[in-house]
């Protein structure tokens, strides 16, 4: 059986974001994702999180304002700052998942930045037991993202044995059309994954997706992961979650 988490970055925005957490309990999710915590002290989260019941499945760590610090020439000691930051976080929230996001500038020095920040950041996250992610975003949703294909995926993966991908099923399939193709053929190497119809980034079953045969696919290859629900639901979030109930019948 599948798992399936809530994103508060996208999901139950109808409420402010500490009562996310409420919401998201109360509809029978056991897990959140949200990309960065660090508006809020660590014990705060540490405390919402225990009061619900609720594991923290991943986050990032610190962007900057350039959508991630690890690609950006220049940002080398501010990327590292943010790992330890990170670090402090991930061990008071009990999460071991930290996603380091690459940049949207892109400079000649880029791509041998990101590699050297990825060497410093792989290493540094597996000496504090965390594991470090990455994840394709395409330029559609993050326009001049650098990080925005499976080749530099792959090169990564290849580079840093460590390393762990976050595998999302939207991105892949505007990449890829084959979102199905990305799944069988990187989930060997995939921490996370998480879902969102095309076009339109709404729940599953609003679009073209085939998520029948994604979630087939997954329990197949014993994925025993969270599948985060990254995506704007089409209407008030409680009214749009009985696509997970139809699938879980279908599986």
């Amino acid at each position: 059986m599948l798992n399936f988490n809530a994103h508060l970055g996208f999901q139950f925005t109808e409420v402010p974001f500490l009562q996310c957490f409420a919401a998201a309990s109360r509809v029978g999710f056991e897990a959140v994702e949200f990309p960065s915590p660090y508006s809020y002290d660590a014990s705060v989260l540490a405390d919402v999180l225990q009061e619900h019941s609720l594991k923290l499945v991943q986050f990032a760590a610190p962007a900057g304002e350039t959508k991630g610090l690890a690609a950006v020439p220049g940002k080398e000691d501010e990327f590292r700052h943010g790992l330890k930051v990170a670090v402090q976080y991930a061990k008071a929230l009990g999460c071991a998942n930290v996603h380091l996001m690459s940049c949207v500038i892109v400079a000649d020095q880029t791509s041998s930045v990101f590699q050297a920040n990825l060497d410093y950041g792989v290493k540094y996250l597996r000496d504090h037991g965390l594991v470090p992610l990455v994840e394709v975003i395409c330029t559609e949703a993050a326009p001049g993202y650098f990080f925005s294909d499976f080749h530099k995926a792959q090169n990564a993966l290849e580079l840093f044995p460590d390393l762990r991908l976050i595998l999302d099923l939207y991105h892949a399939q505007i990449l890829t059309q084959d979102a199905v193709g990305m799944l069988r053929a990187y989930h060997h190497r995939t921490e996370h994954v998480q879902i969102a119809d095309w076009p339109g980034r709404h729940e599953p079953g609003t679009g073209s997706m085939d998520f029948l045969s994604m979630f087939n696919m997954l329990q197949q290859l014993g994925y025993s992961g969270w599948v985060g629900c990254e995506y704007h639901p089409s209407g008030v979030t409680t009214d749009t979650l009985g696509w997970m109930s139809r699938f879980k019948s279908d599986l």
